[in-house]
């Protein structure tokens, strides 16, 4: 019995200290210096699109879907038209969800689908982009500067001030 209780604790052992630190691919998991180098290294592995692009796509027939990932009370204070609101809290579970797609009158965005991203400032649009590529979303772009540039202007970027992001998930 001894045996046996040994050999079970000594497996235990092995198979925790085996996971020590790793992440979910066995990799040790990227550990940021703050939430700014997040943003850094997410701006780098995404598409951004700036204002005046921006601006004519809104004024061409495409077909596109605009995410604003604020949280629902910047959302509803304010938003650029024809935006869907997803805070970046939850995007990970409601961009395939068939139920709140229908709820906001539209069908889920399939992977290919042009998605346009925006936050409030240069903070959230970034890292909600790296999360839906991440997802295999291939078509996807971050709104330079936010609901700021749209609502303000790209000279409202100019202005060095400490913006302090709202929501869950780093961001």
């Amino acid at each position: 019995m001894k045996l046996l209780m040994t050999i079970m604790i000594a497996a235990l052992a092995m198979g925790l200290l085996g996971c020590g630190g790793a992440g979910v691919d066995g990799r040790a998991p990227h550990i940021y210096d703050d939430a700014k180098q997040m943003v850094r290294e997410a701006k780098a592995g995404i598409e951004q699109m700036d204002i005046e692009e921006f601006k004519v796509k809104m004024d061409s027939e495409d077909v596109f879907f605009l995410i604003d990932v604020r949280e629902s009370d910047e959302y509803f204070e304010d938003t650029i038209p024809g935006a869907v609101n997803i805070p970046r809290g939850v995007l990970e579970f409601s961009i395939a969800d068939a139920k709140f797609w229908d709820s906001e009158g539209f069908f889920a965005p399939e992977k290919t689908d042009e998605i346009i991203i925006f936050g409030y400032k240069v903070e959230r649009g970034p890292l909600a982009a790296e999360t839906l590529v991440k997802m295999g979303y291939t078509n996807v772009k971050d709104l330079y500067g936010g609901w700021v540039v749209w609502d303000q202007g790209p000279e409202a970027l100019d202005v060095e001030e400490e913006v302090v992001e709202e929501g869950g998930c780093g961001g």
